[in-house]
């Protein structure tokens, strides 16, 4: 059966979910700022549309009926101005957008992040644990997760949140780069990353779109599961590399996110399993093809 999808925000994520809804002969169209992105959206045969999401210009020049809506924008800038534009402003866009078409899709997504987990402590936390403390910016995540959730059932039949963490892949690897300089880094070596490869968050997405109805959105944690620490990851890429392992500074005065984010949820109501399981087989799926 063929299904239409319309992605908001055609980076890193939203554009490798437009080649696998290509490939599965979906229709897709894309919303972007990026014109170099409208480029690339349009070479794969997407009817795209260059605009800001926050703003109505765009509104009617993607008229029609969806199946699926999909927004993946990313920040268009760090500063809490941008994070309101884009993520909450641009949420509620998303909403007005869909109740102009006068049509209710099968399937609302919005992609945020597990950065609305404050915890410092390396507890592990799910998608009932307390987001309350959170930086202003993760408040704003939190705030446009709840706009998507409580959108109207006439307006959307599943609302899905999905939070992803610690996005890498191809294209993606600061990490890297830095490490082969012999910089040094910041913060603490104890301290835990969660991760998920590019692809796997794109197959979270579809597993999502694709499911039945009888399966209930709300929110689900992304990621590979492993919580490896940042130093581990930084040794095993030093000697993946062949550099000598980063030192470390500052590890006193880092205060920043330390958790353990679980995926169970996503596994056991979409069967989504990540392909790239643990930081050792995603890093080197693209190092090897350097």
């Amino acid at each position: 059966m063929s299904n239409s999808v319309i992605i908001f925000g055609c980076g890193f994520v939203g554009m490798e979910l437009a080649r696998r809804c290509m490939e599965l002969g979906w229709s897709v169209s894309a919303l972007t700022r990026n014109p170099q992105k409208v480029a690339e959206a349009k070479d794969l045969g997407l009817h795209t549309v260059q605009g800001n999401l926050h703003e109505s210009g765009w509104w009617d020049e993607l008229p029609g009926n969806f199946d699926h809506v999909v927004n993946c924008v990313g920040a268009a800038s760090p500063s809490i101005d941008g994070y309101r534009d884009s993520y909450l402003k641009g949420m509620h866009s998303v909403l007005g957008w869909i109740k102009q078409n006068g049509s209710r899709v099968n399937n609302l997504v919005f992609t945020s992040s597990s950065s609305v987990y404050p915890q410092t402590d390396g507890s592990l936390v799910n998608e009932k644990s307390d987001t309350s403390g959170v930086s202003e910016r993760g408040q704003i995540l939190v705030n446009a997760e709840q706009a998507c959730l409580h959108a109207s059932a006439e307006l959307a039949k599943r609302r899905s949140v999905i939070r992803f963490s610690g996005l890498y892949g191809p294209g993606r690897h600061l990490l890297v780069d830095k490490i082969r300089r012999g910089d040094p880094m910041s913060g603490c070596p104890q301290r835990i990353l969660n991760l998920i490869h590019r692809d796997d968050a794109a197959t979270a997405l579809l597993a999502i779109l694709e499911a039945e109805d009888l399966v209930d959105g709300g929110i689900f944690n992304a990621c590979d599961g492993q919580h490896a620490t940042r130093g581990e990851i930084a040794n095993w890429v030093a000697d993946r590399v062949g550099v000598q392992a980063p030192e470390f500074i500052g590890a006193s005065e880092d205060h920043g996110p330390n958790r353990r984010v679980e995926n169970s949820k996503i596994k056991k109501v979409f069967g989504w399993v990540p392909q790239f399981s643990d930081f050792q087989t995603g890093y080197e799926d693209f190092l090897a093809s350097e």
